[in-house]
């Protein structure tokens, strides 16, 4: 089939705006719900890949700020940098933060994206979660090259492959699904091939009142799904090894040579 056959049309209720997190940011903690525990897990695995004294714990693509919190809370000499480029995703990190002022002099929250924020010499380590996917194979090495630059030996940054493995035809299904009160909040994901590595995912976010659509969010995004073996070998051009941790997590660890 021609690729353009397989082409979403565009949806009849789009939020953009300039932010294509803007509407995933109305209920993100409770769309990550239902991947948080094993998200912890790996958070704990990394724990002692982690070399805080070296330099700040590096939080690329923050979200609402679940993660860098997680750093602060369960390792109290840290620092972090945090890079969130997407307004509404960062006003839910620093709403987090706001709660913990004795975290204000630990954490920095950068507007900017990966490769406009000012990074130190030295990294401690690195959480890039649900974030690899908007980087093309040219700026995944980039990447890595920051981090095996920067990340002190012994170290490690911990990165997720979002599923599929491989670019696929998705229909759409129901990823989450959370009833407060009186109201249903509803996330719905479609996905279409885009060639190479690359899917068009579209998500649509609702809040129902029983059979009543109160609001109804939809936004495409482009993203790319390289496979491990893919990752792995860009990963060791530049000194660092792929380790898996779970069905979807891996290591990216910084060689003690």
């Amino acid at each position: 089939m021609d690729i353009n056959d397989d082409q979403p049309k565009s949806p009849a209720h789009s939020f953009h705006a300039g932010d294509p997190y803007a509407a995933t940011a109305g209920a993100y903690d409770l769309y990550m719900a239902e991947y948080r525990d094993s998200q912890i897990a790996a958070l704990q695995e990394l724990r002692p890949r982690l070399r805080p004294s070296a330099g700040p714990i590096l939080d690329v693509g923050a979200g609402s700020g679940l993660n860098c919190a997680w750093v602060l809370s369960q390792i109290p000499d840290s620092k972090v940098i945090a890079i969130e480029p997407s307004p509404a995703m960062r006003a839910l990190t620093l709403q987090r933060i706001a709660a913990h002022p004795n975290w204000f002099h630990r954490i920095t929250v950068r507007p900017e994206d990966f490769f406009s924020a000012p990074l130190p010499t030295t990294l401690g380590g690195g959480i890039l979660l649900g974030v690899l996917g908007h980087f093309d194979a040219g700026e995944r090495a980039a990447v890595f090259a920051e981090l095996a630059a920067r990340m002190t030996a012994g170290a490690a940054a911990l990165i997720d492959l979002q599923e599929p493995e491989a670019p696929t035809r998705v229909e759409p299904f129901e990823f989450t699904a959370a009833r407060i009160g009186q109201l249903h909040y509803k996330g719905i994901a479609e996905g279409w091939t885009a060639g190479g590595e690359t899917m068009r995912w579209r998500m649509t976010h609702l809040a129902l009142e029983g059979e009543r659509t109160l609001t109804k969010e939809t936004v495409d995004h482009l993203y790319h799904h390289p496979s491990a073996s893919t990752v792995a070998n860009e990963a060791a051009r530049v000194g660092l090894e792929l380790e898996r941790l779970g069905q979807t997590t891996y290591w990216l660890l910084r060689s003690r040579q």
